[in-house]
């Protein structure tokens, strides 16, 4: 094994369950989602926080109170929310996703543990945030609880939200025809950031003017039957090959685990005579995610948000396509060509088409990113002005909203 820099982070620092703004006529949130990285993934470590970052950015500071999706929720836990809260904010995240470790899907089919006679007990406004039909290629459907709990919840949804075009097209596969026209897209707020941290904002354009050259590379090894096939050993050895050609242009390379599984690509890496650093950003905090991206100029991912962060921050991307979601965003911003599929022969050529288009001329790749990116943000400032309308529309919970 070539020696190297490895960096591993510390865990995150644990958010309180509730939280309070102190601002008179805040609104009330309950937060549902897959809070204090319980999963141990950079992507949704970050994730979840920036969701009610958008909110507190677009709608004025809410009082926030987390609960995990994967808690059992009951008909009572409905009638406590109905008494205390102004909304529920649901996601973002990939939850619609029939198995995931730690959750219990019997109830409700998805990675909301609730069953259905509790969704019909909700009366304040549902806001599905940005959340991602994350079924693998290939994959088992939904158990047939799936397609009753997601009409029930859209039935009662002020806003359903889903992150791409192509995840709303494959969850109308289990609604009624008049529920299809509830459906919005809200890209992942992840894909937001240079709006929503202009901090982040900044250390990204020093790092611009330093005019360097790092290569963050993210490979993806959960379900990795169904990522790679049977043929994994060929296509690994494909992938690890593009990035020595990219190490042969000139590149620093950075592997980024967002998960400790994904090191897995390291043996590849070595085969293929690469030199890398290694970022395991599996115990990372929302911060320090954002601060590896921001310092990278070229991001180059399996994983979802190995792609939408670096998006986010106005890097440039080229997506490596094992899971069709990867694909989705690539379409609804209408640069296809920023992906490649992973099993592709032509891969290790396409990656050297883009690296070669940045170096020739930097200003043209950054404003193509920069329209991109700013396309999503407008249409995610108009979602939470009709979210802020639902919310506004329901009565204040006649509680307080912070114990004294």
């Amino acid at each position: 094994m070539t020696l190297r820099d490895i960096k591993t982070y510390g865990p995150p620092v644990k958010l309180s369950m509730k939280t309070c703004s102190g601002r008179p006529g805040a609104k009330r949130l309950l937060h549902i989602g897959v809070h204090n990285s319980a999963n141990r993934n950079a992507g949704d470590t970050l994730l979840f926080p920036v969701v009610r970052k958008a909110f507190d950015t677009l709608l004025g500071t809410c009082d926030w109170e987390l609960r995990q999706a994967w808690e059992p929720f009951s008909i009572e836990d409905a009638r406590q929310v109905n008494q205390n809260f102004d909304g529920i904010v649901i996601g973002g995240g990939g939850l619609l996703l029939r198995d995931q470790a730690g959750s219990d899907v019997s109830s409700s089919g998805w990675q909301w543990n609730s069953n259905i006679s509790a969704v019909e007990s909700i009366n304040i406004p549902v806001i599905i945030f940005a959340i991602g039909y994350n079924r693998f290629r290939g994959q088992d459907d939904f158990d047939p609880v799936f397609t009753e709990h997601i009409r029930a919840l859209t039935a009662k949804s002020a806003f359903f939200g889903l992150r791409n075009t192509g995840s709303i097209n494959a969850l109308k596969n289990y609604l009624q025809p008049q529920q299809f026209d509830v459906l919005r897209r809200q890209y992942c707020p992840t894909t937001v950031l240079w709006q929503l941290y202009p901090e982040y904002r900044e250390i990204a354009m020093a790092h611009d003017a330093k005019k360097e050259r790092i290569f963050a590379f993210n490979a993806a090894f959960d379900r990795a039957a169904l990522r790679f096939g049977q043929n994994a050993d060929h296509v690994l050895d494909n992938v690890a090959a593009a990035v020595r050609r990219a190490q042969n242009l000139g590149w620093k390379i950075i592997m980024a685990a967002h998960k400790t599984m994904d090191r897995d690509i390291e043996p590849y890496l070595d085969k293929a005579g690469v030199i890398y650093d290694t970022a395991d950003l599996t115990d990372a905090g929302p911060t320090e995610v954002m601060d590896f991206y921001a310092r990278v100029d070229f991001a180059f991912g399996m994983r979802g948000h190995a792609q939408m962060i670096p998006f986010g921050l106005r890097r440039p991307i080229m997506s490596i396509i094992s899971h069709d979601k990867m694909r989705f965003l690539l379409d609804d911003i209408e640069r296809p060509d920023w992906g490649v599929e992973v099993d592709s022969p032509k891969l290790a050529d396409h990656l050297e088409t883009a690296l070669k288009a940045l170096e020739q001329d930097h200003h043209t790749v950054h404003t193509d990113i920069a329209n991109a990116q700013q396309k999503v943000w407008i249409e995610t400032e108009a979602n939470l002005r009709t979210i802020e309308r639902a919310l506004t529309a329901s009565p204040q919970p006649r509680t307080p909203a912070c114990p004294i």
